[in-house]
């Protein structure tokens, strides 16, 4: 059974290792970035032979779901999002001299639209949500819906969002449908792909980065 686990599961796990670490030195995000990107990539393709085929089966509409994906997160967030904790902005035009900020950025953006949708969708709807149909969840075909998977899968997907958890819950929902319509994690990572990479460029076009940023820990 943990052979089977694995694949799907242990690259959502070091990805979480390097979220504490971030939590502990949130100025260092871009620094820990890098090696949060190489880490989680390596995982992935150290399993890539026990996944199964992640070839979109509908691309062009998957990009289009993605579409819808953004711009929903970016025109309900001053609606839906109240934030009560600060959030530490991750501008790395401010935080490096130019040349390394640029740097930075492109691993940013390789890891937010590439990295983590694979690593994500692997976790929540490759294993989670068929788990919940059945223990030995490989013998659950992809993208078979139950009430119950569906929409505990959704919740805690949004949860996972923090403060934007109404966002994570909205698109959760769209990516959960797309997923169940298509049968295919590979058109599923695709439209989350598409969504975190506008988003990135979204931030960078309008220097507004509280999209790529983190709660700032209590004061004692």
């Amino acid at each position: 059974m943990m052979k089977s686990v694995l694949p799907f599961v242990a690259p959502f796990f070091v990805f979480t290792a390097f979220l504490i670490v971030e939590g502990w030195c949130p100025d260092q995000h871009y620094l820990l970035y890098v090696p949060k990107t190489i880490c989680v990539g390596a995982v992935i393709l150290w399993y890539a032979r026990s996944l199964p085929t992640l070839v979109p089966k509908a691309p062009a509409l998957s990009v289009l779901v993605g579409v819808a994906g953004v711009m929903l997160w970016v025109k309900l967030d001053p609606w839906l999002v109240h934030y009560d904790q600060p959030l530490i902005g991750r501008n790395p035009f401010q935080l490096y001299p130019a040349n390394e900020a640029w740097a930075l950025f492109a691993v940013r953006l390789l890891g937010i639209a590439v990295v983590v949708p694979i690593m994500e969708e692997l976790f929540w709807r490759g294993f989670l949500m068929r788990w919940l149909i059945k223990e030995d969840f490989t013998t659950v075909p992809i993208g078979t819906y139950t009430p119950l998977s569906f929409f505990v899968t959704t919740a805690l997907f949004a949860v996972e969002h923090g403060p934007e958890w109404p966002l994570g819950a909205i698109v959760g929902l769209i990516y959960g449908a797309w997923f169940i319509r298509t049968k295919s994690l590979g058109s599923v990572m695709l439209a989350h792909g598409v969504t975190n990479l506008l988003l990135a460029l979204y931030c960078l076009r309008t220097n507004d980065w509280h999209f790529l940023s983190i709660v700032a820990p209590p004061h004692p």
